[in-house]
């Protein structure tokens, strides 16, 4: 009995303070945890300090009260029966096991507890202790972890984009359901396939390379690929794959997401056939505005022409000619002749509408070929039309046809601004290369400029200053430009007119 008595307090003593010499009093309130003793009838007989923070309760209010007191319903009036089968029959549910269940503080409040119960028998008397610890912390974890682990299930099962898990080997463990529908299967049969069975076999040695580099430690790696769906039909994609590591840093699995690039390039090509079919529209406009002066380039060689041939019938039908009379008419017809189907072949190859066709391209050949198709309009405008073209200019590659439609663009941009004030007569048209990368064709002019709030929108579509204009000519000349992988910029000369620059990138050997 005296073991039993050191955790009894006696009716007169209680409601004061543990006896504070008694060493086993000390020890139960010096531990972290809370711990409590009940006797066999579930009366408590002793509480610690922990247990009196943790239930809000002084050791003395719960003192030879049932221990039920400190438990909820149903817990509370299923107590009792507890102990009594457990006396009876010896059947542990608790005692010696432990298990989590829910306590109650003496505000009313509830809180999951991790509870350890022991029996022990001193003297004959039966008793338990038991070891309460509070859980709510680690409840609220595990709850927080349960919902973020859904809402990352929900992430990616609902997910738009194609995504996929799979183990080093590349056998899909888990797929959402964008990824079944952008195959062409159920997720059920995605599972175990391998991912590299869905990509093009032309590409599937870089998506094995890549997926190698993943288990050898390398993060991520992103590259575009072709794809076959479970019909047999086929899609581009960009696929990006990263390795998820475990705890010692080595990669466990790897998780891919696929993006179907289809209906991008599929927009893509057709935004390049408009933009073809614009500049087809923009070239004839042009040309449909310059007739008259074309009509009068080709006239006056063929009217040249018709000269030279009436001078040589003549000599003819004196019976006078020699050889010699007729050799020099003969070579003005052949140069005539020559002239008019220069102009011809330039008008036609700006009025032909044809697929683009890159080639290797001398630029000052490029400037020859636009000159004829305006000569006559510069002349008529009482303006000079220069060519200052540097003979070792390095070849471009390009569209011959789009580049000397931005050209043809710039200079009848340029008669237009001079046809009122102007600071100068001429047009100069300068080739140039710019630091062994670019070659530069620069159209010069003597106009009035170009206002800073115009010179802010000067390449945006359907922005003009023109009457009659649609605000597209230079809009396309940039765009034409950036296909090139150059640049059409602007900036104010020395004579205060306007300066346009097309800038491209100098073919690689």
């Amino acid at each position: 009995m005296a073991a039993y008595r050191l955790f009894t307090v006696p009716p007169t003593m209680a409601n004061q303070p543990p006896i504070a010499d008694d060493p086993l009093r000390a020890l139960l309130d010096a531990a972290v945890d809370a711990i409590m003793l009940i006797d066999a009838r579930g009366h408590v007989i002793a509480f610690n300090r922990s247990a009196e923070m943790l239930f809000g309760y002084a050791a003395a209010e719960v003192h030879g009260r049932n221990v039920s007191m400190l438990m909820p319903q149903p817990y509370r009036g299923e107590h009792d029966a507890y102990i009594e089968r457990y006396a009876r029959t010896g059947e542990r549910r608790i005692i010696g096991i432990g298990r989590e269940v829910v306590a109650l503080r003496k505000d009313g409040t509830t809180f999951p507890i991790d509870l350890s119960v022991g029996e022990f028998v001193t003297g004959g008397v039966r008793g338990y202790v038991g070891i309460l610890r509070d859980i709510s912390e680690r409840k609220h974890q595990e709850a927080m972890l349960r919902q973020t682990g859904e809402e990352l299930r929900l992430i990616f099962d609902y997910a738009p984009t194609a995504m996929m898990t799979t183990d080093l080997g590349g056998h899909i463990l888990r797929a959402n359901r964008a990824c079944a529908e952008l195959f062409g299967a159920s997720v059920e049969e995605l599972i175990g396939m391998r991912h590299s069975d869905f990509v093009h076999p032309e590409d599937r040695p870089r998506l094995l390379e890549a997926f190698e580099r993943l288990q050898h430690g390398e993060g991520e790696f992103r590259q575009e690929f072709r794809y076959r769906r479970h019909d047999g039909s086929e899609l581009q994609a960009l696929h990006y794959s990263a390795a998820v590591a475990g705890e010692d840093g080595t990669p466990e699995l790897i998780i891919s997401e696929i993006v179907d690039r289809s209906a991008v390039l599929a927009a893509n090509r057709e935004a390049e056939a408009l933009r073809v079919r614009l500049m087809h529209a923009s070239r004839v406009g042009q040309l449909g505005e310059m007739v008259s002066g074309i009509a009068h380039e080709v006239n006056q060689p063929l009217t040249a022409i018709a000269n030279y041939a009436s001078a040589c019938r003549r000599l003819l039908q004196s019976g006078q000619a020699t050889p010699e009379d007729l050799f020099e008419p003969l070579e003005k017809i052949a140069a005539q002749a020559e002239r008019a189907g220069q102009v011809i072949r330039g008008l036609r190859a700006l009025t032909r509408r044809q697929e683009e066709q890159r080639e290797r391209l001398d630029v000052n050949q490029l400037v020859h070929g636009v000159l004829p198709l305006v000569e006559f309009d510069t002349r008529q405008a009482g303006v000079r039309l220069r060519a200052h073209l540097d003979p070792d200019v390095p070849d471009v590659h390009g569209d011959a046809v789009q580049i000397q439609q931005v050209l043809l663009n710039l200079v009848r941009n340029a008669l237009e601004a001079m046809s009122g004030a102007r600071t100068s007569d001429r047009i100069d048209i300068v080739t140039a290369s710019l630091a062994g990368m670019f070659v530069e064709i620069r159209v010069v002019d003597g106009g009035p400029g170009i206002s800073a709030e115009a010179a802010a929108h000067l390449f945006e579509p359907f922005y003009t200053t023109k009457p009659q204009g649609m605000g597209l000519g230079l809009s396309i000349c940039q765009s034409i430009a950036r296909a090139h992988g150059g640049e059409l910029s602007y900036y104010v000369n020395e004579n205060a007119g306007a300066t346009f620059v097309l800038r491209l990138p100098i073919a690689a050997d």
